[in-house]
């Protein structure tokens, strides 16, 4: 499993940033496209729509999410409802985490329909922060912070973890956990906030922030598996399982970094 995960993370990993440093909104479209496609498939398997109706209207959704990004327009504000609104039923659920695991038509739903737009909104939000001026630099320090604060919680979290976060749904993560990853992502943000011409604790705030949120990401999708009864969202990524078990945290976190990063840029 070690070695599956090292040699998937090998392969991808200089892909990622490779088609983020020196590709272009068309590159970077077919990258963000490919994740949506993805993670879209597996939540809606997730939610138990058979193989076929599932990879049709992931296709369909994220043809229709990249007519937006090239035909239409993106508007930040409506990422911003929207956003508020997938974010808000999410964290509902996760307090109320109990509801769901009947599997009602009605739940799978809504799960369905929380699921699905948070990808969507995730993709417009990923292009239209590759879309600014510097949006290069701007999209590079979003996937290392999401990095850092991976880091910096698995660190806290096996050193110091005694205090369980939402033990019936991730029974791993602690609040030591969360505060290691966001000693961590302060830090990191303090560096590179001015670099992205960014006020050093404008960019704290705004690099905690969303980190946390790239938490109640993990945490929604880990319930979504919970209630689902599997491990792990598919087998396309091996030894990391799918793309939702790897992009869980940039699905919550890429929203609110954009939204927040036109108030100070």
């Amino acid at each position: 499993m070690l070695k599956q995960r090292i040699i998937t993370a090998l392969i991808l990993a200089p892909i990622l940033i490779f088609l983020v440093l020196y590709g272009n909104i068309y590159g970077f479209a077919v990258l963000i496209g490919v994740i949506q496609l993805a993670a879209t498939f597996e939540w809606l398997k997730i939610i138990k729509l058979n193989t076929i109706l599932a990879f049709v209207n992931a296709i369909v959704l994220t043809l229709l999410t990249n007519y937006i990004v090239f035909v239409g327009s993106i508007h930040l504000q409506t990422i911003g409802l929207v956003y508020l609104l997938i974010w808000s039923l999410a964290i509902f659920w996760l307090i109320n985490h109990r509801w769901g695991y009947q599997n009602t038509q009605f739940q799978l739903l809504i799960k369905g329909f929380f699921g699905v737009s948070a990808i969507v909104v995730f993709s417009l939000a990923m292009n239209f922060i590759y879309a600014q001026s510097n949006g290069v630099w701007l999209t590079m320090s979003l996937f290392l912070l999401i990095w850092v604060a991976d880091i910096g919680a698995y660190v806290s979290g096996k050193t110091m973890g005694k205090n369980k976060l939402a033990i019936n749904i991730s029974p791993g993560k602690t609040w030591e956990g969360v505060m290691g990853a966001s000693v961590f992502v302060g830090i990191f943000a303090a560096v590179v906030g001015p670099h992205l011409s960014i006020i050093w604790w404008q960019a704290v705030l705004i690099m905690i922030l969303v980190a946390w949120f790239s938490v109640i990401g993990d945490l929604a999708a880990s319930l979504g598996k919970r209630q689902a009864k599997i491990k792990d969202s598919s087998n396309l990524l091996p030894g990391h399982g799918g793309f939702i078990d790897r992009f869980d945290s940039l699905i919550a976190a890429s929203p609110m970094y954009a939204y927040l990063l036109m108030y100070v840029l």
